[in-house]
């Protein structure tokens, strides 16, 4: 074994930065969530019928540009057996903007209009997992520019942003079309 330190790229513990830091975004918005006067409704729904709608339609959304996100980032990383294109780059970088710019309506929407409410199992975990994401969208982009994280860092990050998508929106626009049907 040697004297010398691991180069700093290869310490693990640092992912604990961009963690923590993402932790402090999602705590913020769950507690102006909780102390902020639900309005219920907001001003931007337009053109949509309802604030219903606009949720469930712009976080479907969400969603597909997720799996993109996915299948992209799969594709990048050889993991598709696929020979890589010069197109996928910018693509899977667009889809992430499209994804977070489109969830911003979403997710003000939720905040503004009805807070942080826990009067049920769904709607409570549909709240922590919206601020969930929020915060490991911060992680991710701070794990993506750091040079000093292991390469596990950022695929484990990336999964804790699309699994925090992905149950977000099943515990709302998924539960909604189920029991209600595609909104008009």
């Amino acid at each position: 074994m040697s004297d010398r330190a691991a180069p700093p790229y290869t310490r693990p513990w640092r992912i604990l930065i961009p963690l923590l830091v993402g932790a402090a975004v999602a705590v913020a918005l769950g507690v102006f969530g909780t102390v902020h006067e639900p309005a219920g409704e907001v001003p931007w729904q337009r053109p949509f019928p309802s604030l219903y709608a606009m949720k469930v339609w712009l976080s479907l959304g969400v969603l597909l540009l997720a799996a993109v996100q996915l299948g992209t980032a799969l594709w990048i990383y050889g993991k598709l057996g696929l020979p890589t294109r010069r197109w996928l780059g910018p693509v899977h970088r667009t889809t992430g903007y499209l994804a977070f710019v489109v969830s911003l309506p979403v997710a003000a929407a939720c905040l503004w209009a009805f807070g942080f409410e826990s009067y049920d199992a769904r709607v409570r975990t549909h709240g922590i997992l919206g601020a969930m994401f929020y915060g490991a969208f911060v992680a991710k982009v701070l794990v993506l520019h750091s040079k000093r994280l292991p390469g596990w860092a950022l695929p484990a990050v990336a999964g804790l942003l699309l699994a925090t998508v992905v149950g977000a929106v099943a515990s709302s626009a998924l539960w909604y079309v189920a029991s209600f049907g595609l909104p008009r």
